[in-house]
């Protein structure tokens, strides 16, 4: 039994490892992956999103392990 379980676990790894190495970035949660923070008031004027930078990414967890980024 322990050793099915260990199985399953270490291929859902090697799978999660995988996939973060040929897709290492996720949508920022904030900007929701557009790159701007859009104004209250004024509804089309727009800043870059302070979390992502302006870019609408983020690295996922483990990227910079597996890929360096």
């Amino acid at each position: 039994m322990y050793l099915t379980l260990g199985a399953v676990i270490a291929i859902g790894l090697s799978g999660y490892l995988l996939s973060v190495r040929r897709h290492p970035y996720r949508p920022c949660r904030r900007c929701k992956g557009a790159g701007k923070h859009f104004g209250a008031v004024f509804g089309t004027t727009y800043r870059p999103c302070k979390r992502c930078g302006g870019f609408g990414r983020k690295p996922r967890f483990g990227a910079r392990m597996v890929s360096g980024v």
